[in-house]
């Protein structure tokens, strides 16, 4: 690790000081955490989204079974999932996809059902 100059703090921890007390980091850790698909009969999904901006989500809807996983970002009061082709999930269940952020639900695109994030779920 390299000093500069007289300053004692290690140059490569300057970038992760500056990303920690971004406001997009904060925004992230409140909106993280683990969503569960409530409104939409016979139909399963979870959403986890993770505080570094990745996320994994599955749904299961009679003998359909689809994943994905990616990378998550918030704006404009949505969730916007970008799905990654993976190892694990070569071939994802969408491309994009947009929730409406609203409390501790987000919304889906067609407006039936939302992903809850439980009451005694930490922020």
């Amino acid at each position: 690790m390299r000093y500069h100059g007289g300053m004692r703090a290690p140059i490569a921890l300057l970038p992760l000081t500056a990303f920690l007390a971004s406001p997009l980091w904060a925004q992230a850790r409140e909106r993280a955490g683990h969503y569960y698909l409530r409104g939409v009969m016979e139909t399963g999904s979870e959403l986890m989204l993770y505080p570094d901006g990745r996320f994994q989500w599955y749904l299961v809807y009679g003998a359909l079974d689809l994943f994905a996983e990616g990378r998550w970002t918030e704006k404009d009061g949505a969730v916007i999932l970008t799905s990654e082709k993976t190892k694990d999930v070569p071939n994802p269940g969408f491309r994009t996809l947009t929730l409406t952020a609203r409390d501790r639900s987000l919304v889906s695109p067609d407006g039936q059902g939302a992903y809850v994030r439980p009451a005694d779920e930490k922020d």
